[in-house]
């Protein structure tokens, strides 16, 4: 009786756990103390695949390779330089139309604008310029999860298939995310102990993304492995004020 008393003492002292994946425990106190404006259902989510993606990656052998890493970082180190050669040169041309005096006044705020917001650009340029280049260490954990990522989600999607939604990071394999996890739970690497919570999960999984790839345009090629853009800066043309970007990304 008195062992019996004891389990029983220990259970209702265990935190209330509402799912386990791949062996590990998540809490009802865990998953309350995200306190972002998500539903409670994506946030359970976005917990279960902070397991369930390095799980994945080193189960399929996906982790970045040095090679790789210093493949991404050429690719920013010559897409920087592209980048303040444009913007120089962007300064330039604005500094000559600025010059003039057949601008409107509306014009001319416009590109007093976009000047102001290239300059503080450059000036960010020259701050970074004094900063020491990160180490070898620094470098891997800087680019090694965007690698990873890339690879996962192809990985992913060669393997399940699915619907891939179009995101600003680049394609997301969503319909394979959902079959994985699906799969994941039929072997009992996931359960998820709360039914009503349970079933909020399995509906932001079948929820179809609002953009989506159709299939034979699905490229997961990483952006890395693709040209450099020639220049995001049209070319001037006299009287064409509208060849003038009115904001640019800080």
């Amino acid at each position: 009786m008195m062992a019996g008393f004891l389990c029983a003492a220990a259970a209702a002292q265990e935190p209330a756990r509402i799912a386990t994946v791949l062996g590990a425990s998540i809490t009802r106190a865990e998953l309350e103390a995200v306190t972002d404006d998500r539903p409670r259902a994506r946030k359970l989510l976005a917990m279960i695949w902070d397991h369930v993606a390095p799980y994945y990656i080193a189960s399929k052998r996906l982790n970045a390779a040095p090679a790789e890493i210093a493949e991404l970082a050429a690719y920013d180190r010559e897409f920087d330089e592209k980048d303040r050669s444009q913007r120089a040169r962007k300064l330039a041309e604005l500094d000559e139309r600025l010059r003039g005096d057949a601008l409107s006044a509306s014009e001319r705020a416009r590109l007093q604008d976009f000047r102001a917001t290239l300059s503080r650009l450059a000036r960010y340029d020259a701050e970074r310029d004094q900063e020491p280049p990160p180490d070898q260490a620094q470098q891997a954990a800087f680019y090694a999860p965007w690698i990873e990522m890339w690879k996962m989600n192809k990985a992913l999607y060669e393997e399940y298939g699915g619907v891939v939604a179009v995101t600003r990071f680049g394609p997301d394999p969503h319909g394979a995310r959902a079959a994985l996890l699906a799969d994941y739970e039929r072997q009992g690497l996931l359960q998820i102990s709360d039914p009503v919570l349970r079933d909020e999960v399995m509906a932001v999984l079948e929820t179809r993304p609002s953009m989506v790839a159709p299939p034979d345009s699905v490229d997961f090629t990483p952006y890395w492995k693709r040209p450099i853009p020639a220049s995001y800066f049209p070319d001037e043309r006299p009287g064409r004020s509208d060849q003038w970007p009115v904001t640019i990304d800080p």
